[in-house]
């Protein structure tokens, strides 16, 4: 049987994974256009459902968000943020073994973006570590209070986590570039 998790690592991955899926979905709603070209450029799909696919997935995004940031259903909202990521990552898996890497991955959202975010193992790697984080929120957590001390350390774990992912994030879209500039 698993050990109950501190509920001061729970809760730095809940609102890590919120801020993570949030600043998905604002890019997403910035670039609604760059989006759905996005989603189009897949190619998994007939290309007049694009619109449809793209703003259902911007509405499961901020599903996730809000149940993260609200409390309420959490289970559901880790298992829907697992399955959106695994369905972003196969699609991505789908288009590289079609030989289809320099389309944008469309993760955040603008089409423009193409030339730093093309489809890449490191992409997949990343939604695979997600994945995982995703799924912590499913595992019981330990029954105590949570001390004015703990709330700082999630507050700056939480700052420190999206850091982190910012700048793998940056150093995925660098290897990309990286690799074409060697070419």
């Amino acid at each position: 049987m698993t050990p109950p998790l501190d509920p001061l690592y729970w809760q730095v991955v809940r609102w890590t994974l919120a801020g993570i899926f949030a600043l998905g979905l604002l890019h997403k709603l910035g670039a609604r256009a760059g989006f759905e070209d996005a989603v189009r450029n897949y190619r998994l799909l007939p290309a007049r459902m694009a619109p449809f696919v793209a703003r259902l997935f911007i509405l499961l995004e901020a599903a996730v968000v809000t149940a993260l940031v609200s409390g309420l259903w959490l289970s559901a909202a880790a298992v829907l943020a697992a399955g959106l990521l695994a369905l972003y990552g196969i699609s991505m898996a789908i288009n590289m073994a079609r030989g289809r890497r320099d389309i944008d991955c469309g993760c955040f959202g603008p089409a423009g973006r193409a030339a730093s975010h093309a489809l890449n193992g490191w992409l997949l790697l990343r939604n695979l570590v997600l994945i995982s984080i995703s799924g912590l929120l499913l595992l019981p957590v330990a029954a105590r209070d949570l001390l004015w001390l703990d709330l700082i350390t999630i507050a700056t774990a939480v700052a420190g986590g999206l850091a982190l992912y910012t700048a793998a994030d940056q150093l995925i879209a660098n290897a990309t570039l990286i690799k074409r500039l060697l070419q």
